[in-house]
């Protein structure tokens, strides 16, 4: 069965994850992006002579968009986000097999606790 989702990861500098997600929201209508940072260590600077990495700091950003319309996505993020430069950040993409949606509860009282389970003694 094809996957009618597919979920696009960009990993990139802040600015650039900051103008892409607005120009994704104008272009493609899409109201939902998921980011987070990431910190690690490169061995692609000078200090990698001196067994120093470059320390960086790049946006995770995630979205998933419909099969449809993902090829397109895919490829003006890696456009608009210039993953096509040197250094540039990375993209990949894969097909989401099941996607559910869950709405959580709010949390209960203690006084609607001690109601319910009144209510399940009583009922046994």
């Amino acid at each position: 069965m094809r996957s009618r989702q597919k979920l696009i990861t960009c990993i990139v500098r802040e600015a650039y994850a900051v103008k892409s997600a607005a120009a994704i929201r104008e272009k493609f209508g899409l109201q939902t992006l998921n980011h987070h940072f990431a910190r690690g260590i490169g061995k692609s600077s000078p200090l990698v002579q001196r067994g120093i990495g470059e320390k960086t700091e790049k946006v995770v950003m995630t979205l998933v968009v419909d099969a449809k319309i993902a090829n397109k996505v895919f490829e003006f993020l890696y456009h608009e986000a210039e993953i096509n430069r040197p250094r540039g950040g990375m993209i990949f993409m894969n097909a989401i097999h099941s996607l559910a949606f869950e709405t959580m509860q709010p949390p209960k009282s203690d006084e609607a606790e001690d109601e319910e389970s009144k209510e399940e003694q009583e009922q046994a």
